[in-house]
């Protein structure tokens, strides 16, 4: 069956959105989506999701990390009973090493899956420039296929003294014989594991490459929002008359079987922050001009007919 948009030229305005929602607002939002911008949009924040991903992860291994720093020491951190507090953190750092590789994999996978259909100026060059230590981004790219085809990395703890008194630092470290024990490698990742003196710091390691993550991908999310941005702009227009033309529908009916002893103002905190609720109560209580400030804040103000306009007032108990 064809949608209504669909026999629609673009650009398409209010009213040919406002009579696609009315024919079936689910047709209306799938033909928005299908614009070549909505697919470009989807990807991005696809994207956005994993770099999300692999960030949380690695967070929560150098988090592991420290907390194996803070609780040894309790003497009976390291009691060799069943299973001893010291083994189960020790577990936990291989576990969460073993996501971050797979994160960092599927990363990989989405951001060459993006950049063939959605390439930008200077990719490659900016890949070398954000990703700058040698060899670091293949040795972590192997070191997944090592865990999944070889064995978990086993790694030694080491514990330190912080710089603050009582302080401890703990560094979790995967020894060069051990890696090296596979023949898995590519040609960077070995010059990598070969350059380190005995072993490799995971915490260090992880560090490292998760800054790295964060100023690539902030740069490549703008160089794309700056070289797409006559595909993205009509989805986005779109999208914004879609949801401001279905709120109006929703508050209309939501208004209209509202309780007329109900009170609005306690409301106010589930749909606008805090800054704008006091926006909102600075005005003069139940005038015109305070409803007027609460549909602008909502981003209703051009979707807001006079009848619905009435009724807020009505609602807000705002003088005629």
């Amino acid at each position: 069956m064809t949608r209504y948009l669909d026999t629609v030229p673009h650009p398409w305005n209010h009213a040919a959105i406002q009579t696609a929602i009315f024919k079936s607002f689910t047709d209306a939002r799938a033909a928005i989506e299908d614009t070549d911008g909505g697919r470009l949009w989807r990807s991005l924040q696809e994207l956005d999701e994993s770099v999300y991903v692999l960030e949380a992860n690695i967070s929560d291994l150098l988090d592991e990390i420290s907390l194996f720093a803070d609780r040894s020491k309790n003497p009976a951190f390291w009691h060799q009973g069943d299973g001893s507090e010291a083994e189960r953190h020790t577990l936990e750092v291989k576990r969460k090493l073993s996501n971050c590789t797979a994160a960092l994999m599927a990363l990989v996978d989405h951001a060459r899956n993006f950049t063939r259909t959605s390439p930008v100026t200077s990719y490659k060059d900016e890949v070398k420039k954000h990703f700058s230590s040698v060899g670091l981004h293949d040795f972590l790219q192997c070191l997944r296929n090592y865990n999944t085809h070889w064995r978990i990395a086993q790694t030694n703890w080491t514990i330190s003294r912080g710089r603050e008194e009582n302080s401890r630092q703990a560094r979790f470290l995967v020894t060069k014989a051990e890696l090296l024990a596979w023949g898995g490698w590519n040609a960077k990742a070995k010059d990598y594991i070969e350059g380190v003196a005995e072993s490799v710091d995971v915490y260090e390691v992880f560090y490292i490459y998760r800054t790295h993550v964060q100023k690539f991908y902030t740069w490549h999310r703008g160089a794309v929002l700056r070289e797409y941005n006559a595909t993205l702009r009509p989805y986005l227009e779109y999208k914004r008359l879609y949801e401001g033309i279905s709120k109006k529908y929703h508050w209309n009916l939501v208004i209209s079987h509202l309780p007329k002893t109900l009170n609005p103002l306690q409301y106010l905190g589930q749909y606008l922050p805090q800054q704008a609720v006091e926006r909102v109560l600075a005005l003069p209580h139940q005038s015109k001009q305070q409803v007027d400030e609460l549909i602008r804040l909502l981003d209703m103000d051009e979707f807001c007919d006079e009848a619905l306009r009435d009724k807020v007032y009505a609602l807000f108990g705002a003088a005629k």
